[in-house]
């Protein structure tokens, strides 16, 4: 069975042929062996609590932070209509898992 993920807002949709064009034409001009600089934050316990990401593209330094909290506590999720998702059939790129 396939996860599936929420769609994505229209204006900043991964299925927009433009925003695919430019994606695969910067890795075409960077070269798919991408470095990226990564740090990881635990607590006391051992979880993690933060993570940052760096990469340089031609001089354009990105950075992607992201704090984690309520490790532990309890969450409602509300699945979404399938309508509003988009079926993960594969798994690529610089950043797998």
């Amino acid at each position: 069975m396939a996860a599936a993920i929420p769609r994505p807002p229209d204006r900043h949709s991964a299925h927009d042929p433009g925003v695919r064009t430019k994606t695969d034409q910067a890795r075409d001009a960077l070269g798919s062996e991408l470095p990226v600089f990564a740090d990881a934050w635990v607590d006391g316990r051992g979880r993690l609590v933060q993570t940052r990401m760096s990469v340089n593209m031609s001089g354009a330094r990105v950075t992607l932070t992201m704090a984690l909290s309520g490790i532990g506590e309890p969450v409602r999720v509300t699945v979404p209509r399938a309508a509003d998702t988009i079926p993960v059939t594969k798994v690529g790129g610089i950043l797998n898992g």
